[in-house]
């Protein structure tokens, strides 16, 4: 990843533009919670389809799009409503 993408996804300022990352098929690594987590398109789809997946140690949970994900609860908690918590986004 280009270091102009890391800065981009460091500098998160709202659900709107975390939203944009995961629409647009970024595979985005974070800290959530003291938990590392890997976001990124669907291994098991094509390339371009809304389906993501996001994964944690050998758990993972597979989304439809980019709305369910953001509706998945983390310790819970929606991811929409603790995206601002995240840390160490690359």
């Amino acid at each position: 990843m280009a270091e102009d993408d890391a800065l981009k996804m460091n500098d998160i300022k709202s659900l709107e533009q975390f939203k944009d990352l995961i629409d647009t098929g970024y595979e985005i690594e974070f800290i959530l919670n003291n938990k590392h987590w890997l976001l990124e398109p669907d291994q098991d789809e094509t390339d371009f389809s809304p389906k993501r997946e996001l994964a944690s140690d050998d758990n993972v949970k597979k989304f439809n799009n980019t709305d369910e994900v953001l509706k998945y609860q983390i310790d819970g908690q929606r991811l929409a409503d603790s995206w601002s918590k995240i840390t160490k986004i690359e």
